[in-house]
């Protein structure tokens, strides 16, 4: 969803609705406030011969793939 359409203006006149919606909000806010960080998938390479050996193994898996 692109940001700029959270900038338009609406208007909900159904009561239920108006209800529904800052409930939705109310809701988003409290899951947000109790999520948890997700961990890392991998780790970071910081060893120049570390990260070169990753760059050649990636290299190779894509010539396999026919992809470069």
């Amino acid at each position: 969803m692109a940001t700029s359409s959270i900038t338009h203006n609406f208007f909900i006149t159904d009561p239920a609705a108006v209800e529904r919606f800052v409930k939705a909000l109310d809701e988003a806010e409290e899951e947000k406030r109790n999520r948890k960080p997700k961990k890392p998938v991998g780790r970071e390479l910081t060893n120049p011969e570390e990260l070169a050996n990753f760059a050649m193994r990636i290299k190779k898996q894509l010539k396999a793939a026919d992809k470069i």
